[in-house]
């Protein structure tokens, strides 16, 4: 459990029975690792079984797309999580990545009518990856949590 975290509690019906894939890349791990723990104490808190909760790795942002679209192809999980970051050098590199793998991850939440949960940092610094990523309660991966079990809850609602 992470230690003073006060997580917003979604009225799911059936939590228990929710299935969420995390893809994390493995660049800038540490920082990466953090969103994805508070991610996963979030969905916790909120009654998901860890047991219920996947972890997938991907080298880099580039890679994450094609795991979260093969994750989505499987019909295994009700939502996903991509926790990346990519911090601005001085090449249009960032814009081709960032842009590519937005456009991606979009496709696949609405090819394959899925949740995914939009945490890739597109920063200037590492700072400021810093400031998103840190153990404390300004944490992105708490915001995807979040964002993710409210979509969970709309679409339960629509269906």
């Amino acid at each position: 459990m992470i230690k003073d975290l006060i997580v917003e509690k979604i009225d799911l019906k059936k939590p228990a029975k929710l299935k969420i894939a995390i893809v994390q890349s493995t660049y800038h791990a540490e920082l990466n690792g953090n969103m994805t723990n508070y991610c996963k104490e979030v969905l916790i808190q909120n009654d998901i079984p860890e047991s219920n909760i996947k972890v997938y790795y991907a080298p880099g942002s580039w890679e994450v797309p094609l795991i979260v679209e093969k994750l989505a192809k499987s019909k295994q999980f009700d939502a996903i999580v991509a926790f990346s970051i990519i911090i601005k050098g001085d090449t249009y590199h960032f814009d081709m990545i960032a842009n590519e793998v937005t456009r991606a991850l979009m496709n696949t939440a609405i090819n394959y009518q899925i949740p995914v949960g939009f945490e890739i940092l597109a920063v200037n610094t590492f700072e400021q990856a810093e400031a998103r990523a840190s153990n404390n309660n300004y944490n992105k991966g708490i915001e995807a949590g979040n964002a993710i079990l409210k979509t969970l809850k709309t679409l339960r609602e629509i269906a």
